[in-house]
Order: C-alpha cells, then structure tokens, then sequence
C-alpha cells in the first residue's frame, strides 16, 4: 500500500484538502475536467494508509458503472487489488439491488424477483390502459414517463407534480394517474418484479421501516462518498441521509454548473443546499481545469455565470490559451453538415487529427440525420451513439424474455413477449383469462396458465402449444438451477429448443437481415460466457442484473475502445466524457435553448447543457449555425442562441465565408439583423 505522504504527491492545494478532511460532512465543488476522481481514489487510499477504516467499511456511490470501474482501478493501482475489491464502489442502482437481493423478503417480494426494463413496464402499463378500456385514447409511454419522474423525484411519490397539466390531453392524462399507478405497481408485485425507479424506492422502504436492517448497513459504512452529487434525485438523497445519519462522515464531490438531468428528477437543490442539510460541512472547491485551453474555458465561464442560482466558481488552466472558438454561420441544417465535414478535413490537414478525435454534439437526436448522410457521402466513418443500443433489438430481448421467465416464473411480461414466440396459436382470451386467474389467486403466471389446461379453458391450438411451452419453461427451470456452473451451454441449447434460427429466417424481411439478428443472438451467448468466465460465482440472475444495470455511458465506453470512427451524440449523453476536437451543432434559439424550455421557463439548465458541452472540447471547439432549419417539413428561420451571444468576441472567429452566395431573398425571412463580427475565409 502507498504511504500517505505519496499519496498527497502530485496534488494541488485544493485536491490535498479534501482528500485530508475525512471526518465529518464534505463538499468537494469540483468544475469540469478538475480532477475529482482523482481526489476520490486518493481520499480511499488516505483513509486506509491512515488506518482510519477497513476497506469494507467504506463506501462510494456514482452514477455510471463505467466510472465506477475506473475508481476501483486506480484504487487498485494505489493500495493492491486484494483490498480495492473489499472496497464497496458501486453505482446507485447496483447498491440498491445488492441490498435488495439480501433483504427483500421483508417488504413480501421473494429474492428471485426480476428487474423490469423499460420495454417490460410498458407492456405491463398497455395491459393496465387496455383494462381501463382506453387503448385507444391514452399512450403508454406517456404514463411510463409521468411515473417515473414522480417516484424519482420525491420519496412519497407525488402524482399530482407528475404530469404539468397545460391542456385538455395532459389533463386527462393527470385524471387517469393514480389509478394507472395503483395497478401498474399492483401487476409488477404479481410478477415479482421491480422496474429501475423501484430499485431505490424499495430500499428507502425497507430501511424505513426496518430500523435494524438500516442499523446494520450504518454500522457496515462508517464513510461514505458520493460523486456527481448534482445528479442525485430525492430518493438517492433520502437513502444517503439515513445511512450516514449516525457518524455523519459523509463526503460528496460535484458541480451546480453541471447539472443536467432535471426532466429524469435530478434535482440540484441537493447540492447548492448542501450546508443546509450540514451546517459543519467544510467546503473545497476545485477550479483548476486539467482538460482545455484557457478559451474554452473562459467562453464556458461567461456563458455559465449567466445563471443565477449556482456555486460562484472560475474554471482556469495552465494548458496554454489555444486558438479561438470558431463560429461557422451556414444556410440551413444540409449546408451545416457538409461544413462539418469539410471542416474535419481541415482540422486533419492542419493537425494530424484522427477521426475518433472528433465529436460532434447536439441538442436533439433528429439532428443527426443529415449529419450521417454528409459522413456517408463524404466516406467518413462514424458511430451515433444513443440509437437502438444491443440490449434493445427485439431478437435480444426475446432471449431474454425466456431467461428471466427461467428465473422468475411470476414475471408476465417477459411471458407475455416470448409466450407466442415461435407461434404456438395462444390466443389474447387465454392469456386475459391466465392474468385474471393470477391476480385472483395469487398464483406465479405460468402456474396460473396450467391450470387453465387443467380445467380445459385453453381450446384448440392453444393447449398443445401451452403445453409445450410450459414443458420447455419448466425443463430449463430446472436445468438451469442444477447445472448453474453450465451457463452458456444451456443457454445454447434454449436457442436451439425453441428453433430460434428458424424463428428468425421465418420472420426477417431478407436473408441479411436474418443473419444480422442471429449474430445478435450468438453476441448474447457470447456475453452470457464471457460474464460467467469473470464471475466468481455466477447465476442465471446476476447475468440478468448485470444487462440491465448498463448505462448510456457504460455503453459508450464499450464503443470506445474500438470504435475509430466520428462520433455523433446529444450533449447529454457526452457528460463525463472528453474530446480533443469538439463540433457544437445546431446554437440557435429553439434548439440550444430547446424550444420547449423556452416555453416552460427552464433555461437555466439549458445553459447548464451548453456550459457542459463546450467543456466537453480539450483542443478546440466549433460552434455550428444554420440561418434556417427543416422543422415539422418546413423551412423555418432560426436565430443566433442567446448562449452564443454571451461569449465576448475576442474568444470566437466568426466565418460568414459558407454564406456568401446567399441572396437577400434568402436572408430576409430570418426577422434578425446580423452584424458579422469578423469576416474571415474558411
């Protein structure tokens, strides 16, 4: 293990602070690119050296399962392998379902219960509207957004916050809630399930109203840290204040200004409260930037200082000043994405840039359509992160399906998506009668559907193909519990019993698309292989915790290590992450700002967005305008975003070269007088 002066080696005044303040409430204000996990890592390593605690009595939260690979890693490199993995570093979620798959009888769910994702409580919630008789009125997705931000945003979920009522259909919506929430968490209970938000709500729950069990993990975690604390909702903070109510040696490292996740419940009062809710708490703050050029961070400076609530903080950087921020101004979204690639090849002309240097980030998916179409033509590689990932594609979650029916037999929705998959004639009258039957005896869904065939009600084809079903179910249930060390092949052999290959040439439009879904499908054996491979013990049930626990950014940085193409994401899914070259797309009012927080008065965390997006850049950042936008398939006029404006003219080269061949026709519908800056050939 280090010692404790080599551990303080190498850090800043501030960084060595809190990595010395252990005792007590903490708050590390920490700006973009300041080195707080290095401040984390280093502060484990110190309460260790100094033999303040064991390494199982430690504990630190984030939101990302990639960032909290990265923290045991260099905990490892700092005080051996052996005692980082003592260390509980554990995203949100994960620690929450460890907490539950130990307790969770105690609330009356059995252990084996699975984990909902979102396609699973949408087909629940459908099931819910269709009872109601309005499946033709009223939208799933719509009532699956409304719950999840109210349990996400208070601990005693508030429905009538849920849903903003600002017109007739968000009224009749808002009428509708509670009793869709009633049944819909009243059909996850009859499967023995929990959906994501629940992870959290269940543990808050269970420490509640077990005071021995929440005794237990006090005593278990006598420090606690916590990173990107602007992230938390009001259930994360609920849980932190009653785990660390006793010795109160709590730390949280995060910033105000990157706060970004409202819409999800995120709510940034946690941190700019902080001293409230700990009037001791010792406050260090982290300003000096380790990542970009002084221009990058005095443009995302003056932009930010625009919002009023937030921590004061400057970020600095001893990297050198760079160039700076260019502004290419262009006709429409088509002219700025040929610009975008043409402005690539420059910047690789001039510096010797590869193509995974660059991304180009934006505020909406829709516009990377014709960013795609520009790189395609002009041969570029490129990968759009945040389109349909792995765990999404149909043929993936039908393997699925059959695993977490294997693992829970009360889990209807995964029934409901694989029970006719191969066709095996079962009907919507069998199956509503099943879900009756279930509810009112409270029996397992597949125990319910056999003794349906016990009593004769699955006519015609659907008794044979119930009965073959449930025989193959019941098979692999057993298989699967005796031959646990036997995870891939049987997985292998499921496949082949359900004749899934056949499935899919049954149903594919063409013979590539077919082979594209087998691979698929061979992907997720492999990945069932790979994970028993690495597991010390490892179960059906952990293998289906684990594919859905992934995050945006887990995703991405699967991706990244051989992606070696341009990347093309939403500034929200690049928090966290870096570039040397960054492309900002779309500064136009209505985009960055979004037009709907225009509307609802949120622009604060809209330039919040953009402040997090131009620090995304370490070399250089491009600010892309169009004079006009397709929007709802029509030319529209965009104007400059007020952002933009924001950032004084010697920190950006404007381009109007792109618009030169414009004719005053053109130029006229804008309604907005633009004075270039500097005129400068590109």
């Amino acid at each position: 293990m280090a010692s404790v002066a080599s551990l303080l080696d190498g850090l800043n005044p501030p960084q060595r602070e809190a990595v010395c303040c252990v005792q007590g409430p903490v708050l590390v204000l920490a700006g973009a690119g300041s080195g707080k996990t290095r401040v984390i890592t280093r502060r484990i390593a110190y309460l260790l050296a100094r033999r303040l605690a064991q390494p199982e009595e430690i504990l630190a939260v984030t939101f990302t399962n990639k960032a909290a690979s990265e923290m045991r890693e260099r905990v490892g490199e700092l005080i051996g392998k052996k005692a980082a993995a003592a260390v509980v570093i554990s995203t949100f979620h994960s620690f929450c379902l460890q907490v539950l798959r130990k307790e969770i009888e105690h609330l009356g769910y059995r252990r084996n219960f699975s984990i909902a994702a979102e396609s699973d409580a949408r087909t629940l919630l459908r099931r819910v509207v269709e009872e109601i008789g309005a499946q033709e009125s009223f939208s799933p997705a719509m009532f699956q957004s409304a719950i999840s931000l109210c349990k996400n945003s208070s601990t005693e979920p508030d429905l009538d916050k849920a849903l903003p009522v600002r017109s007739e259909t968000e009224e009749k919506y808002s009428e509708f809630l509670p009793h869709v929430y009633e049944q819909y968490q009243s059909a996850l209970r009859a499967a023995n399930s929990l959906d994501f938000d629940d992870l959290l709500l269940m543990t808050l729950k269970l420490w509640r109203e077990h005071p021995r069990i929440l005794d237990r993990y006090r005593k278990q975690f006598r420090y606690v840290m916590v990173d990107e604390y602007q992230d938390t909702n009001g259930v994360q903070y609920a849980l932190l204040r009653l785990l660390v109510g006793e010795h109160r040696n709590f730390c949280v490292v995060g910033d105000d200004d990157q706060s970004i996740y409202a819409w999800r419940g995120a709510d940034s009062r946690n941190i700019l409260e902080f001293e409230k809710h700990f009037p001791d708490a010792k406050i260090v703050t982290l300003d000096q930037n380790y990542r970009s050029t002084e221009t990058i961070l005095e443009a995302a400076n003056h932009v930010i200082k625009h919002n009023g609530a937030r921590r004061e903080k400057k970020l600095w950087s001893q990297l050198g000043k760079g160039r700076p921020i260019d502004w290419l101004v262009v006709t429409d979204d088509e002219a700025e994405a040929k610009k975008a690639v043409e402005w690539l090849k420059h910047i690789q002309s001039k510096t010797g840039a590869r193509y995974n240097d660059f991304a180009l980030l934006y505020r909406s998916n829709v516009q990377s359509r014709p960013l795609e179409i520009a790189f395609r033509q002009a041969g570029i590689p490129y990968v759009v992160f945040g389109g349909q990932e792995f765990f999404d594609r149909a043929e993936v979650r039908d393997i699925l399906a059959y695993l977490k029916l294997i693992a829970n037999p009360r889990d209807e929705a995964s029934l409901l998506r694989i029970v006719n998959v191969p066709r095996r004639g079962v009907g919507d009258a069998t199956l509503h009668r099943a879900h009756e039957y279930c509810r009112a005896e409270h029996l397992p869904v597949t125990q319910a559907l056999a003794e349906l065939l016990k009593r004769g009600e699955a006519p015609g084809p659907a008794e044979k193909g119930l009965r073959e079903f449930l025989g193959l179910v019941t098979h692999f249930r057993k298989r699967f519990r005796e031959e646990a060390g036997n995870l891939k092949g049987l997985v292998e052999e499921l496949v082949v019993a359900i004749d899934y290959h056949g499935e899919l040439q049954r149903t594919s439009k063409t013979p590539q698309q077919a082979l594209a879904r087998w691979q698929n499908v061979e992907l997720v054996v492999k990945a069932i292989g790979d994970y028993a491979a690495q597991a010390a013990v490892p179960t059906l049930s952990a293998f289906l915790d684990e594919s859905h626990l992934n995050t945006d950014q887990d995703r991405f940085s699967r991706q990244e290590r051989r992606q070696t193409g341009v990347t093309l994401m939403t500034i929200h899914s690049a928090k966290g992450l870096e570039f040397p070259f960054v492309f900002l797309m779309g500064m136009e009012e209505g985009l960055l700002p979004h037009e709907r927080s225009i509307r609802d008065a949120a622009i604060d965390e809209e330039r919040r967005l953009c402040y997090v997006a131009i620090t995304r850049g370490r070399r250089h950042v491009t600010f892309f305008e169009a004079l006009s936008r397709v929007k709802h398939g029509r030319e529209r006029p965009s104007a400059t975003s007020r952002f933009l404006k924001e950032i004084p003219e010697h920190l950006l080269k404007q381009h109007l070269h792109a618009v030169r061949e414009m004719t005053a026709e053109k130029l006229a519908p804008t309604g907005t007088k633009r004075k270039p800056r500097k005129r400068t050939k590109t």
